[in-house]
């Protein structure tokens, strides 16, 4: 929605002002949006008059509500009357940011321990609809204005899902490439640290900043192969992409992309499975394993059978993963980016927040994946384009999703995707 205020090139001086408004537009919208569970305005205001100390200097920053914070409470999104209170430390995520200069400016809201039930927020384009989940404060932060980046967390599809529904820039790194300590598991095996800004550029400007210090501005570059796969006919409501993802083809075409398109070539079972297989083994043993109440009847219902599948079970589910994953580099290296549609279509309706089948099986995979919003659906809210590449190639990565995200904004202006 902010766009016109993109980080990475400008100076501290306007990072300030820019930083301003965003407390500005907090301060009118936040009570209907809902996107921090715990927030100091004032707090960000006094450590943005300081001098500049990093190269985040000017960069306010929302944190997700399970990643620890010393200045913070950390309560996973549970109710604070009866929830179990996290340490207050930073998480190293957290303590990376300050030391680059970022202003923490508060604890973006989520679904319950980031898994299922949905948290307050709602989307900055239409409150009736969800933002997503379970980076739900996260996504709609930094779609509203609020601040210049937002961290979150992606096991399913927690940080693609959700920038594509409220329409910003989400980067799922590859796995291992930022560290979660200081972040409530959920599991080990596919816990990723995800990135909300408003172009590709400035997602990669803080991941590299975070990683090596100096951060890197990644230009444009054009992409001389991309692969287009097409989703299993088993996943439905993938009607609002049809339009967009045909126009951007032929627009990729008359580029002089050499584009090739191609079924999924992976068993469709294991496209939302295998995630699932994973993920619920993991999560049964570390949320049920450590908490007698709070959780959720649906969400004990959904774990509990997998606590009575032994290590066997689980170990066929990571021979799999490797299978898949080492199958998917060979495909990958082919390309320079692989896309398909980000999530199943627009945002829903408030009740939960949608469905996360298009992420499962990257997050899975440990690869790198940007959603980069390209459309507006005739309802009016946004659409995205996930982009993926092969595992540890996330600068090139975003080198490619930024050129697709410079050449279809212009292309498509943010027209309605059934104008001429």
């Amino acid at each position: 929605m902010h766009a016109d205020e993109e980080f990475c090139c400008s100076k501290a001086a306007i990072r300030i002002d820019v930083a301003e408004r965003q407390l500005t537009r907090l301060a009118a919208r936040e009570p209907d949006i809902r996107a921090f569970a715990c927030v100091d305005p004032a707090g960000a205001r006094y450590e943005l008059a300081g001098p500049p100390v990093g190269p985040l200097s000017g960069a306010l920053v929302g944190i997700k509500d399970i990643i620890a914070t010393a200045d913070f409470p950390t309560r996973c999104g549970d109710d604070p009357a009866t929830g179990e209170p996290i340490p207050r430390i930073d998480a190293w995520v957290v303590a990376r940011l300050k030391s680059l200069g970022a202003t923490i400016l508060g604890k973006t809201a989520c679904t319950r321990f980031g898994v299922g039930i949905p948290g307050p927020t709602r989307n900055p384009h239409d409150p009736s609809r969800t933002p997503g989940g379970s980076s739900s404060g996260s996504a709609a932060a930094v779609a509203a204005g609020f601040c210049s980046f937002a961290i979150g967390t992606q096991t399913a599809g927690s940080t693609i899902r959700p920038a594509s529904y409220c329409g910003v820039v989400g980067f799922k790194p590859s796995f291992g490439l930022l560290s979660t300590e200081g972040i409530r598991p959920l599991s080990t095996t596919l816990d990723h640290v995800g990135i909300f800004a408003t172009s590709p550029r400035d997602a990669w400007y803080l991941t590299s900043a975070l990683v090596l210090d100096r951060p890197r501005i990644a230009q444009a570059r054009r992409p001389a192969r991309i692969l287009v796969l097409q989703t299993p006919p088993e996943i439905a409501a993938l009607a609002e992409y049809q339009e967009p993802m045909s126009r951007l083809c032929e627009d990729l075409r008359a580029d002089g992309v050499d584009l090739e398109m191609s079924a999924l070539p992976f068993p469709p079972g294991d496209f939302a499975g295998l995630q699932k297989d994973l993920c619920y083994w993991e999560a049964a043993r570390i949320l049920l394993g450590t908490r007698t109440s709070g959780i959720a009847d649906e969400l004990r219902a959904a774990f509990e059978p997998y606590l009575r599948c032994d290590v066997s079970f689980h170990a066929s589910a990571q021979q799999r993963r490797l299978r898949y994953q080492a199958e998917f580099q060979s495909l990958a290296s082919r390309f320079d980016a692989v896309l398909l549609p980000a999530a199943t279509g627009s945002a829903p309706p408030f009740a939960d927040t949608g469905d996360a089948v298009m992420n499962r099986f990257w997050t899975a995979l440990h690869v790198p994946v940007f959603a980069v919003p390209l459309w507006t659906a005739e309802s009016g809210m946004p659409l995205g384009l996930q982009v993926i590449g092969r595992l540890g190639s996330d600068e090139e990565l975003a080198q490619t999703a930024q050129w697709l995200f410079e050449q279809q904004s212009q292309a498509e202006g943010r027209t309605r995707t059934g104008s001429a």
